[in-house]
């Protein structure tokens, strides 16, 4: 008798039932000793910070809020109780791990577990860069028009996370409490309020006795990195799921026939050392096929799916991220594909899009790999 799959793993791959058992094979002591050097790297970067004269100090900041998204990695995995092999473990780390970018592990756990890698890409259910419809767009207001079409552009992608994820769902996660109330929700807002709470007095303490002002070390030590992580967010999700080669769903009827969990998500490849800081987040149709697969494994089961799956995978380029956010602006559920702003009135064939814009259809990934 075939023995059932493990949770989150890619039954509907080409990969083998023991090859999925590999690819879920969990560690304790790497992923606990890069936990352990992030978690000490990190606060260590902000005292050097403050440590700096402040206009230098601004200058290097930004590196801090690198840190808080490798430390946010770290938490999503364990949030997906893909980071070690120990359940209770990934729960500690995990809420450690989300403290510097204000996530509470309870609230992020059931939005993204839930609704994103549950249904991907379908509309009305995944709201992390959900596409508008013509119609949805021309109902909008005019202000909620022009941000969306911001939103849209190579500078306007990194301010979408904070602006219509963060602050609005996971900002003392206050909706979801309020909503439908759990201890556990409670205790972890808490947890992150306390966090931030302790986080500005030592930065002003220890500012202060380095020589800045209060405001000066709060920008330096928490907004700007804050800030940096809010914008490197934002712009690696909408990379995840936008390409003119990437489908949305009206329904999760079409995204359960066309393997939208697959072809739902694109590969970006990152030059090194960005990929390796990345932690594998960007192999993310293996990420999307097999969520408990652990980031160490992610790599290798990317490339094993390259022999009999059919998604995107494309190299970043900033002029790579300009044609992406030039094509990728409405979608029509009806026909299943991006449409731009001036098409929205008068819609052409199916065939008409994506022709000349110089991205990759998608394509074989085995020739891209």
């Amino acid at each position: 008798m075939t023995k059932p799959s493990p949770p989150g793993l890619a039954v509907r791959s080409n990969l083998s039932q023991q090859d999925r058992l590999d690819f879920a094979r969990r560690l304790i002591v790497l992923p606990v000793a890069l936990f352990l050097a992030l978690a000490v790297l990190y606060p260590a970067t902000v005292l050097l910070v403050l440590a700096l004269p402040t206009p230098v100090g601004l200058v290097v900041s930004p590196i801090c809020g690198v840190l808080i998204g490798m430390l946010f990695i770290v938490g999503h995995d364990a949030c997906h109780n893909g980071f070690t092999a120990s359940t209770a473990l990934n729960h500690i780390i995990g809420r450690i791990a989300f403290l510097p970018s204000l996530h509470s592990f309870s609230t992020w756990a059931r939005g993204h577990n839930g609704m994103h890698h549950g249904f991907n890409n379908v509309r009305g259910i995944d709201a992390v860069w959900e596409p508008c419809s013509p119609d949805d767009y021309r109902a909008r207001g005019t202000l909620r028009r022009l941000m969306y079409r911001f939103y849209r552009t190579p500078v306007g992608v990194g301010f979408y996370y904070m602006i219509e994820l963060w602050a609005p769902y996971h900002a003392w996660s206050v909706p979801v409490i309020y909503r439908d109330p759990k201890p556990i929700d409670v205790l972890d807002t808490l947890l992150v309020i306390l966090f931030l709470v302790v986080q500005a007095w030592v930065v002003i303490t220890v500012g202060g006795a380095l020589g800045h002002g209060a405001v000066a070390s709060l920008s330096i030590g928490i907004i700007i990195p804050f800030l940096t992580w809010n914008w490197l967010m934002s712009l690696i999700i909408f990379l995840h799921h936008t390409h003119p080669a990437v489908p949305w769903f009206a329904s999760v009827a079409a995204w359960r026939t066309e393997r939208g969990s697959v072809t739902g998500a694109a590969h970006v490849r990152f030059p090194w050392p960005f990929g390796l800081m990345l932690l594998s987040i960007m192999e993310h149709n293996a990420h999307h096929s097999a969520p408990a697969v652990p980031f160490y494994n992610l790599k290798r089961m990317q490339q094993a799916m390259a022999t009999g799956d059919d998604y995107l995978s494309w190299q970043f380029s900033w002029r790579g991220l300009a044609r992406v956010c030039s094509r990728c602006k409405l979608y029509d559920y009806e026909l299943g594909r991006w449409v731009l702003f001036s098409e929205a009135e008068r819609l052409r064939e199916p065939s008409d899009i994506i022709q000349s814009d110089g991205l990759p259809r998608r394509i074989e990934p085995a020739a891209q790999i």
